[in-house]
């Protein structure tokens, strides 16, 4: 589910990676390295990362969240990419609070608030099912093309809105 969502941000990963001079394929190496660190993170127990994602809030470059993640993301890039620890370290501070702000920007865009989407991915990242199956989200990102799709991308948005006010 969390690899389904964050194909939503490969344009803007995309753009950022050119603007840095970097190859902008480096996008699925971003997203990769970032689930994988996240599902090592709830699978210990640590849901902080995904609250901050939805919160709806503004993530600092410099907020405990991102530092926490910069590095398992950064040796995810060296492992796939081959390039220097300063290299992965910049992209990985670039990167990780535009996927931050990405998704609360889509939270707080949300017309109304649904509690399940954080529930949702920590399922699904410790390997059950989640309360909005992924055949429905993945409907919902692809316009309804890809399931049942009971959502819309609003729909989406809004299971988030309202989990940490």
């Amino acid at each position: 589910m969390l690899d389904q969502l964050l194909k939503m941000a490969d344009g803007p990963l995309q753009e950022m990676l050119a603007g840095m001079n970097q190859d902008s394929s480096g996008a699925s190496a971003i997203k990769d390295s970032l689930q994988n660190s996240l599902q090592k993170r709830v699978a210990a127990g640590d849901t902080a990362a995904i609250q901050e994602m939805f919160s709806g809030k503004e993530t600092s470059p410099d907020a405990p969240i991102i530092n926490n993640l910069q590095g398992d993301v950064s040796q995810g890039l060296m492992d796939k990419l081959g390039i220097s620890k300063e290299q992965a370290m910049g992209i990985a501070a670039a990167a990780l609070p535009m996927i931050m702000n990405f998704f609360n920007k889509r939270v707080n865009d949300a017309p109304q608030e649904n509690n399940d989407i954080m529930s949702s991915i920590v399922s699904s990242l410790q390997g059950g099912q989640g309360k909005v199956g992924t055949a429905d989200l993945l409907g919902s990102l692809l316009g309804n093309g890809g399931g049942n799709g009971g959502m819309d991308l609003g729909g989406l948005m809004n299971m988030g809105k309202g989990l940490f006010k």
